[in-house]
């Protein structure tokens, strides 16, 4: 790895460190990571005769600065009653008490409770998912004035000397409220100084990966990353969410593993690289060892159960719901889980109950809004699914499922250039998924557009993997031979047509193949291959779908000899 790697014991304290620096700021989704990850390690504990009491510091760790443990001391007795008053979920008291705090670490946490009691009243005054009156632009009315203190306490600071750690929570918290605002740019440089005053807080890490839509924005960003383990643990997951499954992305991950061998978190990153791979059949042994060794384990769950949805694997299905209700009814993954196992069933408006939700739990949680979308697919509502598509989009842009969900939405709507624009999208997002380019191309084709169809058909020919025996898939063949049909380039839409039907050799007989069989007949008609037209029809109406034609044809044929006998 290219990151400098602390030796164990300094890792496992500085994680140790980290989980409760975050726990204390109440960032308890980090601070859960970083104990996940802590305990992941395989170093041997300290004997009973090295281990000594942890002092009364560690458990509560003060800054380092001088002047900030100052004054963490003196307001310590309010931050623990505003710490208090934020465990039960009063944020607005636990602001309050804090309003007239000056250290770093009491002006985080009363700026971080308000965020937080404005996003719990912006849930509150939202309406219900995707009602008359739902949109997707309900906004938190505390960010603006958020913003305007943390940028008065940033004016103090006098040139790059003046930052310290104590700082990096803050400047994570700008970049949240500025990601809020839309501003991008802005917020992604905030949280990258953040990343790099203080690396262990995770959560900083997620919000600066929220900001990367591209493989160029990572690979822009990577030299300003400091030189880290949590560096190399942000690539590997960015990676992963722009669907990178190349073979040095396990490699990174296997190295990874060597550091925190009984991660789950790592694993899972390995179960869903083989599920964006379609390799489904690894990542549903990787989850069904993580249920084994964690059974009451409900993060990516959703995705898991995605896995079992393609699979068909309802029995299993329905026991990861039972699962994951039986641990926790009101997580937003459960509801996913027993959405799809009602969609696998083909009861759709129970699917869209659980999807909606798991969506009044947690409005920014995109498979529900991507899952809610296929289910008013399939119930033929197309306006729904739209809206639930385009909202997924806005939680991510980097779903790829949800942009081809808009392209085939728009499809049915006949709106081609709307569906074409998605289409792009999706495939920009997964350049290298046959899928996204064959619909691309019957976009460009039925736009009339057949010399972009062409390419559009190669690409997905180019990206689909040949199978074990070598050939290709005889769909897209069959495809791009129509296409040259259709600018009049009959020779090469022979050529495709050739290609087609000697895939029978890898697929067997197939509705295409005998199609492309049929037309090549009718091309050898036309070019007076006599002895060819008949070889070909006699094949199809011996063995294909194609049989009445076939008959057709011969009989055309045995006419003109009997014509010519005469």
């Amino acid at each position: 790895m290219a990151t400098e790697i602390p030796e164990p014991h300094q890792l496992q304290s500085l994680l140790q460190t980290a989980m409760l620096k975050c726990s204390e700021r109440c960032l308890y989704q980090s601070a859960k990571w970083a104990a996940e990850l802590l305990t992941s390690m395989d170093v041997p504990p300290p004997s009973a005769e090295t281990s000594v009491a942890l002092p009364q510091a560690y458990l509560h760790p003060m800054s380092a600065d001088t002047a900030e443990l100052a004054l963490e001391t003196v307001e310590f007795n309010q931050y623990l009653l505003a710490k208090s008053y934020f465990d039960v979920h009063e944020y607005d008291r636990a602001s309050f008490v804090l309003q007239n705090c000056k250290s770093s670490k009491a002006r985080f946490l009363h700026l971080y409770a308000r965020y937080i009691a404005g996003e719990k009243r912006r849930d509150e005054d939202s309406e219900m998912v995707l009602g008359p009156l739902d949109g997707a632009e309900t906004r938190n009315k505390e960010v603006a004035g958020i913003l305007t203190a943390l940028e008065e306490i940033f004016a103090e600071k006098d040139g790059d000397t003046m930052w310290g750690e104590d700082d990096s929570w803050l400047l994570f918290l700008y970049g949240i409220v500025l990601q809020k605002q839309k501003n991008e740019e802005e917020a992604r440089g905030a949280l990258l100084k953040s990343v790099n005053l203080y690396p262990y807080n995770w959560s900083a890490w997620q919000e600066l990966g929220a900001t990367i839509g591209t493989l160029t924005d990572l690979n822009t960003i990577l030299p300003s990353l400091p030189a880290n383990i949590m560096t190399n643990l942000f690539v590997l997951s960015t990676n992963q969410e722009l669907y990178q499954t190349a073979d040095p992305i396990h490699s990174q991950l296997s190295d990874l593993l060597n550091l925190f061998p009984g991660s789950s978190w790592l694993k899972t990153q390995r179960a869903l690289l083989y599920y964006h791979a379609r390799d489904f059949e690894e990542a549903e042994s990787i989850f069904d060892s993580l249920i084994k060794i964690d059974p009451h384990r409900i993060d990516a769950l959703d995705h898991y159960s995605n896995i079992l949805y393609v699979m068909e694997r309802r029995p299993k299905l329905g026991f990861i719901a039972q699962l994951a209700s039986s641990t926790d009814k009101f997580r937003p993954e459960t509801c996913c889980v027993i959405g799809n196992y009602y969609s696998l069933k083909s009861e759709h408006e129970k699917a869209v109950m659980y999807f909606r939700r798991a969506l009044t739990l947690d409005r920014t949680f995109l498979s529900a809004w991507t899952l809610m979308g296929h289910e008013y697919v399939e119930m033929k509502n197309t306006h729904a699914a739209i809206e639930a598509y385009r909202r997924a989009v806005d939680v991510n842009r980097r779903d790829y499922r949800a942009w081809y969900g808009l392209g085939l939405s728009y499809e049915v709507l006949e709106m081609h250039y709307y569906a074409l624009f998605y289409f792009q999208r999706a495939a920009a997002l997964r350049p290298y998924d046959s899928q996204m380019w064959q619909a691309m191309g019957q976009c460009f084709d039925r736009m009339n557009r057949p010399t972009e169809a062409i390419k559009s058909f190669k690409r997905a020919l180019i990206s689909l993997s040949p199978s074990a025996a070598g050939g290709h898939d005889p769909q897209i063949l069959y495809l791009i031979a129509t296409m040259y049909e259709k600018l009049r380039n009959s020779k090469e839409a022979a050529k495709w047509m050739e290609a087609c039907m000697a895939e029978e050799e890898n697929s067997g007989v197939t509705g295409v193949t005998g199609q492309a069989r049929l037309w090549l007949a009718r091309w050898a008609f036309v070019s007076s291959e006599w002895n060819r037209a008949m070889q070909l029809a006699e094949e199809l109406a011996q063995d294909g779908q194609e049989v009445e034609e076939a008959k057709a044809l011969i009989r055309d044929l045995r006419a003109r000899e009997a014509r010519e006998a005469r």
